[in-house]
């Protein structure tokens, strides 16, 4: 039985040489970890799959990651495949790690929800109900246990160039596989680099995570400020070519519906997936009164949702399909996050775990620890219980964090 790497040993050893590792579950704290044995388990994956991961993704990912990704300093430029590459990774990251029975079976009864959610909203603001249609039928395979689903998808996305349309002509595609791609394709990348001289990324067993619009709360309020502002942008407009446009891009938000999604490759640089909104919403600040940032996201900095630089081969038409070329350049400007926006992208990790988070250092990851407490003080109840990581670092740093009140808020 092989010892599998849940989170990739190519982005873990980017972090440090060890970690520190910190057990949500039993509480259970470790320093100079070393990496063979974080974020791992044996038989996490079925062999199948285990080789497939490193001959179908991660050793083509690896190149660009060490010979690209972490050596640019102020640009990174990408070609077409190097670009539908990370995509790919993006999409593997996002499937990886969540192999549990509730996850699958969440995924598997996706679209039935999605019609539920509709039909709150439609009630709630008085629209017309409209039924969404799955894309295709799953082929059913008799005896298919969660674990065989989730291989089945990560198998049909490993076969693939993870692009919407290969995975389509797979014969055993499944919904997350198409779903998640479909995702990944809407978002446009970008590169964050942590504050990093006091305050670095840290990683948690999932791999990744994300911002939800403010007010979002899981149940009646499902990221909807972004769709509601583009109906009513179509709805207004009298052209229609314009009004065409306004519908590719809330195509694009229904599929990725949150603000961003987080990946870090090292402690000090991750790739960031945008919602296409805030590239709609920048192309077209002169033309519509847009939505504050502050009313949409935490992350209030305009300069770090500026979409990509393009340099095509061929000459583009306006309003019509891209003319694409091998060739096409992909220019990114590398975005330095402050101590502030470090810690909150941190304080998002900290909150989406299922068992294990590590970092480089507990004195790097501190800050975004105090971080996390106080964002959730009384009377808030955090998802994630840091208690014993809070002791030590109140033995450590004298932070003077409330262990009582903690206790008595989560009884």
């Amino acid at each position: 039985m092989v010892n599998s790497h849940y989170v990739p040993k190519l982005t873990l050893k980017r972090f440090s040489d060890k970690l520190c590792l910190f057990n949500v579950q039993t509480g259970e704290y470790k320093e100079n970890v070393k990496i063979d044995n974080a974020f791992s388990e044996l038989g996490f994956y079925n062999d199948e799959i285990e080789d497939k991961l490193n001959k179908k993704i991660e050793s083509q990912f690896g190149n660009i990651l060490s010979n690209k990704l972490l050596l640019a300093d102020g640009t990174i430029e990408l070609n077409r495949e190097e670009l539908q590459l990370i995509k790919k990774f993006l999409l593997v990251s996002v499937i990886r790690s969540m192999g549990n029975e509730e996850f699958m079976q969440k995924e598997k009864k996706f679209y039935y929800d999605l019609n539920e959610y509709g039909k709150q909203y439609a009630k709630l603001n008085g629209y017309e109900e409209e039924k969404i249609e799955p894309p295709f039928i799953e082929k059913e395979i008799e005896g298919e246990t969660s674990f065989d689903y989730w291989m089945r998808t990560l198998n049909v996305i490993l076969d693939t160039d993870g692009t919407p349309e290969k995975i389509m002509e797979h014969p055993d595609k499944t919904y997350p596989a198409h779903r998640w791609a479909m995702v990944i394709r809407a978002g446009y990348l970008a590169f964050w680099d942590s504050e990093y001289e006091h305050d670095e990324y840290i990683i948690t067993d999932i791999g990744m995570t994300s911002e939800n619009e403010k007010g979002w709360n899981g149940i009646i309020n499902h990221n909807w400020k972004k769709m509601d502002f583009l109906l009513k942008l179509m709805y207004d407009s009298k052209n229609k070519e314009e009004q065409m446009m306004i519908y590719q891009y809330m195509n694009m938000v229904s599929s990725f519906h949150e603000n961003f999604q987080m990946f870090p490759i090292s402690a000090k640089r991750m790739i960031v997936e945008i919602s296409p909104f805030y590239k709609f919403r920048i192309i077209n600040e002169k033309k519509y009164e847009m939505l504050d940032l502050k009313y949409l996201t935490n992350m209030a900095n305009e300069n770090l949702y500026y979409p990509n630089d393009t340099k095509y081969v061929y000459s583009q038409k306006p309003n019509k399909p891209i003319k694409e070329h091998p060739n096409d350049k992909y220019i990114y400007d590398i975005k330095k996050l402050n101590s502030i926006e470090t810690s909150y992208c941190n304080e998002l990790f900290f909150d989406r775990i299922n068992t294990w988070v590590g970092f480089s250092s507990l004195d790097k990851a501190k800050n975004s620890l105090i971080g996390y407490y106080k964002a959730n003080a009384y009377p808030y109840v955090p998802r994630v219980d840091y208690t014993e990581l809070y002791r030590i670092i109140n033995e450590r740093y004298n932070a003077k964090i409330d262990l009582d009140l903690i206790e008595r808020v989560r009884k």
